[in-house]
């Protein structure tokens, strides 16, 4: 019975020292809570936060999914040195020291990152040295690369057992360089953002998620959880009516002209006529230290006095309200004409009298069409007030629309302008007293391509994102017919009349036909008491004349060297830019007659290209054009006279191969399977290799250049 008693009294016992203890939790937790809550959460907040996650930014691509511009990830390393517990630390630590001295970027032995480690560690743990607890190891690495850190000794334990801290971030990346540079934009952090990356930030940027941050040291905050648990969600992606093949012509042509001229900056945009897309848009401007590069976007940007392409407005204006046609007869007077109380000249003295309307306007003469314009629409207020009211019917007074931030407004005066003037008209006529931007042109010479119907140029033909979501962009035809047929058919007929006959004759193409016009705006500037002259030299217009596909406006502004006017400096970029797209564009050939498909050994290719027999066979078939067979697994393309040839690339075994024209996989291919290690440069087609073809191979390494 005493035992028995004895057991209760101890369970009893046991039972209330449970019940007090329970009690002591309670009231902390209610003390904690409520009586102390505010002086624990306000301690709680100043070391621990939550902080916005942005989503990984979405792509840019072309139509054809090539890639413009896209985020890479990035990571950067750190450990705290005080977490792992000494017997784990003394373990591992000579391992760690040795995958540290293979695989980080440091020249430090394995010895040598031990006893940092190690010294570090200590007086992390002694004093609470700054930095023990977000020490550095590596930075800026590469998925596949972190994968590999976080299999280390120590790394693999995570962020609680081993120390191991990771802090991600992504930079936007361009994979085809310059290529539209400006026109793809920028997505920077404290400034604006520009171009496609500017206009879609929001839709590329996605939706902001968080995460929970803890303070370890002053001004250091780490995840409080591993960082790759999470999982942002994506922004959006976003297509562009770019097309790459076109886009590298341009790029490549308006920088041989822009250098060649040594011109301020140069423009050059391509437009497909049927639908409006941009298919390609380049920009140049002179850098300080005297290179190109895409630093401003001069084709939406830059608003000027065209010159003489807007004599096609000029002429649209004069037949559309029944004042002429291509007969009418005008007195050029040998080329120099008072209006009021200025002089116009035209580019030189031609000593031309009476002649039609198609020759002053094929040969652009300043005085024909001014005196034409003058007769009829200079008379009163109310011919004015049409002239301009015309203008607007075409479209002239309206932005393009594109989707880029920073498209400068046409400015046409108004005859109630207080800066009109009586020699207005004469001067607006021939593309002064008016400023528009080069898109602007082009979208009027689109339009006679288009047989009138006027389209939104646009430069973004999708939007979606991962969840299936999307949002088209279909062609939009902003004016069914800006002018009678009659009135387009005569623009067309004299467009082509300026390349057969007129200021163009020397850009004539013996391929197929173009249309188009010259322009050369002046203007003059004081420096130092003394007028100087400048000049925009540019050329408009479309091709193949009868079947319209492409229209394309180039711009060089302020050449320096080598000539100054459209014809010279613009017109052959044209020319240059519409006979490479020939040799590349399966619709272009296809739309020629068999009597217009030129030859094709006259034609000069884009690009030197060679590669694996059958890629090159299957590239050909694709585009359509007619080509040999290659029996050697390696060929090289070369025009034949009718059709292109597949000449053979010989590869020897003990002999260094040419890979020139070859892309770098079939390069490094064949190069790391005749033994030689491979360094490239670059991207595109391999234009240099270090050693020379037929050398004797030795365990040597190579090195090619692409571009």
């Amino acid at each position: 019975m005493d035992k028995k008693n004895e057991l209760l009294l101890r369970v009893y016992v046991v039972l209330l020292m449970f019940i007090l203890f329970a009690l002591v939790i309670a009231f902390k937790i209610v003390k904690i809570n409520v009586i102390e809550g505010d002086k624990w959460r306000a301690k709680a907040e100043q070391n621990l936060k939550w902080v916005d996650v942005h989503a990984t930014r979405g792509d840019i691509y072309t139509e054809e999914g090539k890639l413009l511009s896209t985020s890479s990830t990035f990571f950067d390393i750190y450990m705290d040195l005080t977490q792992a517990k000494n017997d784990v630390w003394n373990k591992e630590i000579d391992s760690l020291a040795y995958y540290l001295s293979r695989y980080t970027k440091v020249n430090r032995s394995s010895a040598q990152w031990k006893q940092l480690l190690t010294k570090e560690r200590q007086a992390g743990l002694s004093w609470g040295k700054p930095g023990t607890k977000y020490f550095t190891i590596a930075k800026n690495l590469n998925f596949l690369q972190l994968q590999k850190f976080k299999q280390f000794p120590l790394f693999r334990r995570g962020q609680f057992g081993g120390g191991f801290i990771v802090k991600d971030k992504t930079k936007r990346t361009k994979p085809f360089g310059s290529l539209a540079e400006r026109t793809i934009g920028e997505d920077r952090e404290n400034a604006s953002k520009i171009g496609i990356e500017g206009y879609f930030d929001k839709q590329l940027a996605g939706v902001k998620d968080q995460k929970l941050m803890k303070q370890i040291g002053p001004g250091i905050w780490v995840p409080v959880y591993d960082p790759m648990e999470y999982e942002p969600k994506k922004g959006a992606n976003v297509i562009t009516t770019i097309d790459v093949g076109i886009q590298d012509i341009v790029h490549n042509e308006l920088l041989k002209a822009v250098q060649k001229h040594q011109a301020r900056a140069g423009t050059a945009i391509v437009m497909e006529v049927e639908t409006g897309k941009i298919r390609a848009i380049s920009n140049f401007k002179l850098n300080s230290n005297g290179s190109y590069a895409e630093l401003y976007n001069h084709a939406i940007g830059e608003r000027s006095e065209p010159g003489s392409t807007f004599k096609l407005a000029s002429l649209l204006a004069l037949v559309e309200a029944g004042h002429a046609n291509p007969d009418t007869k005008v007195d050029l007077e040998g080329g120099i004409k008072k209006f009021h109380d200025l002089w116009m000249r035209d580019s030189h003295r031609h000593g031309l009298r009476e002649v039609d309307l198609r020759t002053a306007f094929a040969k652009s003469s300043n005085v024909g069409i001014a005196k034409l314009a003058d007769r009829y629409f200079n008379q009163s207020t109310e011919t004015r007030m049409q002239f301009v009211g015309l203008l607007r019917q075409f479209g002239l007074d309206q932005v393009a629309g594109i989707e880029i931030v920073g498209e400068k407004t046409p400015y046409i005066k108004d005859p109630n302008d207080k800066n009109w003037y009586g020699t207005t008209i004469p001067w607006m006529s021939h593309g002064y007293e008016l400023e528009l931007t080069p898109l602007q042109v082009l979208n009027l010479y689109n339009t006679i391509a288009n047989d009138g119907k006027l389209m939104k140029p646009y430069l973004v033909s999708e939007i979606y994102d991962e969840n299936g979501n999307n949002i088209p962009f279909q062609p939009k035809v902003v004016k069914d017919k800006i002018a009678s047929d009659y009135t387009i058919k005569v623009a067309q007929e004299l467009l082509q009349e300026v390349v057969k006959t007129g200021t163009a004759t020397s850009l004539k193409s013996d391929f197929f036909d173009f249309a188009g016009k010259t322009g050369t705006a002046r203007f003059d500037y004081a420096d130092k008491d003394q007028e100087v002259k400048r000049y925009n030299g540019s050329f408009a217009g479309y091709f193949p004349a009868n079947d319209p596909k492409y229209s394309c406006i180039v711009v060089i502004y302020e050449p320096k060297v080598d000539g100054f006017y459209g014809g010279t400096v613009a017109g052959p970029v044209f020319k240059e830019i519409a006979e490479q797209c020939f040799a590349s564009k399966k619709n272009l050939i296809a739309s020629m007659t068999d009597d217009e498909k030129p030859k094709l050994a006259n034609f000069q290719k884009p690009n030197y290209s060679a590669g694996f027999s059958q890629d090159l066979e299957d590239l050909l078939d694709y585009v359509g054009l007619e080509h040999s067979s290659s029996k050697y697994p390696w060929a090289v393309i070369s025009p034949g006279e009718y059709s292109l040839e597949l000449k053979p690339n010989k590869v020897k075994k003990k002999e260094v191969p040419s890979v020139e024209g070859m892309g770098l996989r079939d390069a490094t291919f064949i190069l790391e399977n005749l033994g030689l290690k491979v360094i490239s440069e670059g991207y595109g087609k391999v234009i240099a290799q270090s050693l020379r073809p037929g050398l004797k191979i030795e365990d040597q390494t190579i090195e090619i250049t692409l571009n």
